[in-house]
């Protein structure tokens, strides 16, 4: 029966497709949060309900509208999703090793966006860019403040998992691929960037945000498949709920945020400069691979 949906909204529009994919999110998001509302203490002070929260918004915001919308707009949704595919085994350490390798110039790149500094006029605006910030900050301290195997599993899960394939499916498997057949896929790329750096109201790492979802958005392209992204997005952030698992436990380890800033400008500098030369390598391999 579920057969006779499948592709019945394939001839669908531009705008009409944007507009479902944000509207099914507010709904999923929505309906999630009345469970949420029902099912729990509500107690944003605690961090299981924080995490419990963060469960909802993932699965109802970012990873069932989609998959649903996707079924609806193709007879092929896994195909329309770039979810199709087969990763090699070396495409996976070619995504590992850059992404511990530009660590660094992320680091620096976030830390000139925190030295941003708002005309007059617009110390409101500021402040409460700031709060915002702070208030981001404190949240992500709680959830990753875990001294356990199960809490380090559970975030890996939360932190890393979730959030890594369900903005990858929403902005770069939906999002990007509405855009790029209706503007073609440069527009499409860092329009989704902006989205996906803007969403998150963090204002003081949108500039880092946005060209890691740029270069999100020209992995998929380059070579088809949105496992890589999915990938890379997860490395980015379980490298950070590992490190802050040791550091919670008593190992005395450099602060991986910083690495690249300050003292060790150097390594940013380099680590930007490995970067660029990653991406031209990156490019160069994965069009061979799925060009040819």
């Amino acid at each position: 029966m579920m057969n006779k949906f499948k592709g019945i909204l394939s001839e669908s529009g531009t705008i009409s497709r944007v507009l479902l994919l944000v509207g099914t999110s507010i709904f999923f998001a929505t309906f999630g949060m009345l469970l949420w509302t029902v099912f729990t203490n509500r107690d944003l002070t605690d961090v299981n309900t924080i995490k419990t929260l963060q469960f909802v918004q993932a699965i109802g915001a970012f990873i069932l509208p989609p998959l649903f919308l996707a079924y609806l707009w193709s007879n092929k949704p896994l195909k329309y999703l770039q979810l199709d595919k087969k990763t090699a085994g070396l495409e996976v350490v070619y995504v590992l090793i850059f992404m511990v390798l530009i660590i660094p110039a992320i680091n620096l790149l976030g830390d000139l966006n925190q030295q941003l500094i708002l005309p007059k006029g617009l110390e409101e605006i500021e402040n409460w860019m700031k709060t915002s910030e702070e208030q981001a900050m404190i949240i992500t301290q709680q959830l990753l403040n875990v001294h356990t195997i199960q809490g380090l599993l559970l975030n890996i899960l939360l932190i890393a998992i979730l959030p890594a394939f369900g903005e990858e499916l929403i902005f770069r498997g939906a999002f990007q691929r509405i855009l790029q057949d209706w503007k073609g896929a440069v527009f499409a790329i860092w329009v989704a960037a902006f989205v996906f750096s803007a969403i998150h109201l963090q204002f003081y790492g949108f500039l880092p945000r946005l060209l890691m979802g740029a270069f999100l958005g020209y992995l998929l392209l380059w070579s088809g498949n949105l496992w890589l992204p999915v990938l890379a997005h997860f490395t980015n952030n379980v490298l950070a709920v590992i490190f802050y698992y040791f550091k919670n436990n008593g190992y005395q380890l450099p602060d991986i945020d910083l690495i690249g800033t300050g003292n060790t400008v150097w390594l940013g500098i380099a680590s930007a400069a490995i970067g660029v030369f990653g991406i031209f390598f990156l490019k160069k391999q994965f069009e061979k691979t799925y060009v040819e």
